[in-house]
């Protein structure tokens, strides 16, 4: 069941990936699918705290969802397996010692395995916590379209929606407060 749930989201994750790319009214259904949830607190409370809102949430489940899908333990022990190798197969090749990566070429489908692994176990979190995320993206581009107006430090006045650097305003608020609360998060609940 387990294995048939994780394989759910997956593809779940990636139809709403891809599905952002190629289509402007799958953007549209995204964000119009949270209005009803997120209008409401953006009515009462204006954007810039909707924002900050949203990316607690975001930084909660992600964390929560790491915390219950990644074996920290097993993480720690691949990685230290694959970089002792790499070290002493680099180091072979390195020497040209050719009886030493005689010795290690068996141990190589066992570390390429390990590493298949260890991929799984860092991405599977990201299929689950995108079927949320990129709603709440869709949803927050959508609000940013109306042009709402903050008042930040140092800045004054600014429309949410105008660019500033490659991104607009509302996506440096969402990351800095998600990479802000996150690490917080993190901390109580002792995740990595």
């Amino acid at each position: 069941m387990k294995r048939v749930l994780r394989n759910v989201f997956r593809a779940l994750g990636i139809t709403i990936f891809i599905g952002i790319f190629i289509s402007h009214e799958f953007r549209t259904f995204l964000g119009d699918v949270l209005a009803p949830f997120l209008d409401p607190i953006y009515g009462e409370v204006g954007v810039l705290y909707t924002i900050m809102i949203l990316s607690i949430i975001t930084a909660g489940y992600s964390t929560l969802i790491q915390k219950l899908t990644v074996d920290y333990k097993r993480l720690k022990e691949i990685q230290q397996k694959v970089m002792e190798f790499n070290k002493e197969y680099t180091e072979a090749l390195k020497k040209n010692n050719k009886e030493k990566l005689k010795r290690l070429e068996p141990q190589k489908e066992e570390i390429g395995k390990l590493q298949s692994e260890l991929m799984s176990m860092q991405f599977d979190p990201m299929f689950y916590t995108v079927v949320v995320t990129i709603p709440i993206f869709m949803w927050l581009y959508r609000i940013s379209s109306l042009n709402p107006t903050v008042v930040v430090p140092f800045g004054g006045e600014i429309h949410a929606g105008n660019f500033y650097f490659i991104f607009p305003w509302w996506i440096w608020w969402y990351m800095f407060n998600s990479i802000t609360f996150g690490q917080i998060i993190r901390k109580i609940l002792k995740v990595g």
